[in-house]
């Protein structure tokens, strides 16, 4: 009888520990960026100093896309920074914002410089 009980304890504690192996921890990261957000970030950045005048951003594919002189490409946001972007590897854009939250500012991070575009409004 001993055996059969403890046989039972051990299964039930088993099962238990089995079960919460199996049970789904919840992710920790936070989406950082929504399409649904978009709008806040298209739009034309004029820039002074750089081989073409204008940045500009735009929703495609459901991503965020950039076009300037030769340059074009999806942005993908970056999990540890609000507001920042990864442009194909080459290129970090950070978009800056004034003292209402709101988007004036385009900085592009590029080999080792740093340039500064103003949006344009409309």
């Amino acid at each position: 009888m001993k055996k059969t009980i403890l046989f039972f304890v051990f299964a039930t504690c088993l099962f238990a520990l089995k079960s919460s192996a199996q049970t789904s921890k919840p992710t920790d990261s936070i989406p950082v960026f929504s399409i649904a957000d978009s709008a806040s970030f298209t739009g034309k950045y004029k820039y002074q100093d750089l081989p073409f005048e204008y940045m500009e951003i735009t929703v495609k594919d459901g991503k965020l896309y950039y076009s300037g002189g030769e340059y074009s490409g999806y942005l993908e946001p970056l999990k540890d920074k609000k507001d920042a972007f990864d442009a194909n590897g080459q290129a970090i854009f950070t978009f800056l914002r004034n003292a209402e939250k709101k988007i004036e500012d385009l900085q592009i991070d590029y080999q080792g410089q740093t340039f500064v575009g103003k949006r344009e409004t409309k």
